[in-house]
């Protein structure tokens, strides 16, 4: 609730509208394994402002994979590619999460909007005000934004995070209180279904921004797709040839690994892509040739240090 939407392209604040936001939402393909949906329904051509929705919407999309051969010069992922348009520019951008508190305390800072007492954007930083406890006294952080977003700058947003959500919990219980002693105790509103209706809704998962885009048509769903961090993260290369963040971030990575090819471990490279808190370990695959099936295992992700979406 306090952490400030927006869109920060190059250090610069570009927007904090929403509207915005979602409107130059696109989903491109290029390296996936999946047919373009331009002969497809348009299920949306204007939203109730008078905008005009692109085919490439969300709203728009139709979910058509296209099963083949992996190839690195052309499809290799089922991750599609989600991109934001710069009406600035033309450019389709494939923008990051950073693995959410980054992403989050970055344009917080930069929108210089919230101000909670215990928390305050300087339009530069964040401040954290922890007060005393039984045990531990006050404390004042300061997260300021940093030169660049690499993976122990998105490592170290972590753990200033953790403070931010710490006195948010603070500044909830006291504003919950006073609802209470106000006597406003509902939770939850009367709601029904309208026939037809477009809705889209932005919130922060784990590892960074998740919004849904919904269509009702004869009070049913007719088109539904939602967008976690991981395929903002994660995505190929788009129609463009513009990689996604994983792939961006382990270009020209020296590799500092002791060990040869046949023990390569990827270490470095794995570095800098979990710094990113990718969802994508909780499936393990391991290809040995020749059709054998060696052992399939279903594991949960309870325990996991960084939850799932």
């Amino acid at each position: 609730m306090y952490v400030t939407p927006g869109i920060v392209v190059d250090g610069k604040l570009v927007t904090n509208n929403l509207v915005d936001i979602n409107l130059n939402i696109r989903i491109l393909l290029g390296s996936s394994f999946y047919d373009g949906w331009q002969n497809q329904e348009k299920f949306v051509t204007h939203d109730p402002l008078g905008n005009p929705i692109h085919q490439d919407h969300p709203w728009n999309q139709s979910t058509i994979p296209r099963p083949q051969k992996r190839n690195f010069d052309d499809k290799y992922s089922w991750v599609m590619s989600p991109r934001w348009l710069d009406q600035r520019t033309g450019d389709h951008l494939a923008l990051d999460t950073g693995g959410g508190p980054i992403a989050r305390l970055w344009s917080t800072a930069l929108s210089g909007l919230v101000d909670i007492g215990y928390i305050k954007a300087t339009g530069h930083s964040v401040k954290i005000y922890l007060p005393k406890t039984a045990l531990k006294p006050e404390v004042e952080f300061e997260w300021k934004i940093p030169k660049w977003s690499n993976a122990l700058e998105r490592d170290r947003a972590r753990s200033y995070f953790q403070a931010y959500c710490a006195a948010s919990a603070i500044y909830f219980v006291e504003q919950a209180l006073e609802e209470m002693k106000a006597g406003r105790t509902d939770t939850w509103a009367d709601f029904k279904v309208p026939d037809e209706a477009i809705g889209c809704g932005f919130h922060e998962a784990v590892r960074g921004v998740l919004s849904h885009h919904l269509v009702i048509k004869e009070g049913k769903i007719a088109n539904y797709h939602p967008y976690p961090p991981t395929p903002w993260n994660a995505s190929p290369r788009d129609a463009y040839g513009t990689p996604g963040p994983y792939e961006d971030a382990v270009q020209n990575t020296p590799i500092f690994e002791e060990n040869g090819p046949d023990k390569f471990k990827g270490i470095d490279i794995m570095r800098a892509v979990r710094s990113f808190d990718p969802c994508l370990p909780c499936g393990v695959h391991m290809y040995v040739g020749g059709g054998k099936t060696l052992k399939t295992v279903h594991s949960p992700t309870f325990g996991s240090p960084r939850g799932a979406e």
